[in-house]
């Protein structure tokens, strides 16, 4: 026995991983799907919804923007300048602003450690067996 197609649309949406955006027809009602999308920025779609009632026939174009931010990119992209939510933690924002994990520190740090100056005066290093260091020619 065939399942309808409408049933079949039904069960394919139900096995999809991610949510799937959808929106009411304002003409009567139906469930309208999207079949196309463009990219109008980095934080703003153009979607065509498609009413799936075929006597209603509706086709739309909405838009999807991001609004605010609820939880900060670890790999945040320079050119994108979204508010911040009032309820961000503002913890959260204090520490990936201070960013302890910062490679480029780390690669810093370490380059700092290759580098271990032999003949700065007055400065003493672990390799140095004696406590004073030795005087300067002159």
């Amino acid at each position: 026995m065939n399942a309808a197609p409408e049933a079949l649309a039904e069960q394919a949406d139900a096995n999809n991983r991610y949510m799937r955006i959808t929106i009411e027809c304002p003409h009567c009602g139906t469930r309208c799907v999207a079949c196309d999308s463009r990219a109008l920025s980095k934080t703003m779609r153009e979607i065509t919804y498609r009413c799936r009632n075929w006597k209603c026939g509706f086709v739309g174009v909405a838009t999807l923007e991001f609004a605010r931010v609820l939880v900060l990119s670890s790999i945040p992209a320079a050119d994108v300048s979204l508010p911040l939510s009032r309820h961000i933690r503002r913890g959260q924002l204090a520490l990936q602003l201070s960013d302890d994990n910062n490679l480029a520190d780390e690669e810093a740090a370490h380059l700092a450690s290759l580098h271990v100056p032999t003949n700065d005066w007055g400065a003493s290093s672990s390799r140095h067996t004696s406590a004073t260091p030795a005087a300067p020619p002159g």
